[in-house]
């Protein structure tokens, strides 16, 4: 992307504070550069803001937002190397998250026959930390559920001990809010539409945002009206996924065989709920997400 667009393009480590406008132009205000000095202002014709679930540009257009709302999950995630499970290439649910969830899988091979295992816990809490995706997590604070999840398959607290290193973070997104764009200002991605990080749309979103932007500029010159056909194509299908996340995500097919089973082990998923019955809670995530059969093929 350098080589195409030019050595300055891209400029790391600048912090953005807030930002200005006028019927021409906008102005991009930063707290400091790579130096730690002060950075000059930028000029614009358009910004978008994608600085995350923080976002100080989104602060500045809803300065009175109420805190991030806890969803009553907390997350402990990490890596460990180690020798492939079951088939090399599985990822396994297990657990409700009733009591405690875990969710593991296979992310880079080594010619030594060794994988990274990405592995991601979630449990019930009143409480929890700010979240920041760089939170260290300690294993005593999570660890008591899982001390006796010896599987064949899986020794749980084994692989957990040998992680790479642990990250604590919390279910946390914010309300769905009503504008994304403010003239030549538009929010992107967590800044404009932060949710919980269940079934990949968190990040998922966030590109096909890039995606539908980049098109509407490419097609028209206006840039404020494209800014504006980007609202208004986005921002309610993307609000409607932040609420589904919250009441039925894609593992809503898990807790609900875990409510009609009470844990009890079964040998055939048909004998505790039908075909349809799954079928559809999984359509009306699939819907909602956009990723359903009529959906793909338009």
């Amino acid at each position: 992307m350098i080589e195409r667009l030019g050595e300055d393009t891209v400029v790391m480590a600048h912090r953005a504070r807030g930002v200005t406008q006028n019927g021409t132009k906008a102005v991009i205000l930063f707290d400091y550069n790579p130096d730690g000095c002060p950075a000059a202002p930028v000029e614009a014709s358009i910004v978008v803001a994608c600085d995350g679930f923080h976002s100080a540009i989104r602060h500045q257009f809803y300065p009175h937002e109420d805190a991030p709302h806890f969803g009553g999950i907390n997350m402990w995630r990490g890596i460990t190397r180690r020798k492939p499970f079951l088939s090399g290439a599985s990822v396994a649910r297990v657990g409700s998250i009733e009591t405690s969830k875990l969710v593991v899988y296979a992310i880079r091979k080594f010619r030594d026959g060794t994988q990274f295992i990405n592995w991601n816990t979630e449990q019930p809490r009143d409480d929890h930390k700010p979240n920041d995706w760089a939170t260290p997590g300690r294993l005593e604070d999570f660890i008591e559920p899982f001390a006796d999840w010896h599987f064949d398959w899986l020794d749980v607290p084994a692989l957990f001990a040998d992680a790479e290193f642990i990250l604590e973070y919390p279910m946390v997104d914010r309300d769905p809010v009503g504008r994304w764009v403010f003239d030549r200002v538009a929010l992107m991605g967590d800044a404009a539409h932060p949710m919980y990080p269940r079934g990949g749309n968190g990040g998922a979103q966030a590109i096909l945002d890039a995606e539908c932007l980049a098109g509407l500029l490419g097609r028209d010159k206006d840039r404020v009206r494209a800014l504006k056909a980007f609202e208004t194509e986005r921002l309610k299908p993307v609000s409607d996924i932040v609420l589904m996340n919250r009441a039925q995500p894609p593992d809503f097919i898990i807790e609900t065989v875990e409510r009609l089973t009470r844990g009890k082990l079964f040998d055939r998923i048909e004998d505790v709920i039908s075909p349809a019955e799954l079928a559809a809670i999984s359509d009306r995530y699939k819907e909602v997400a956009g990723y359903d059969v009529n959906s793909t093929n338009q």
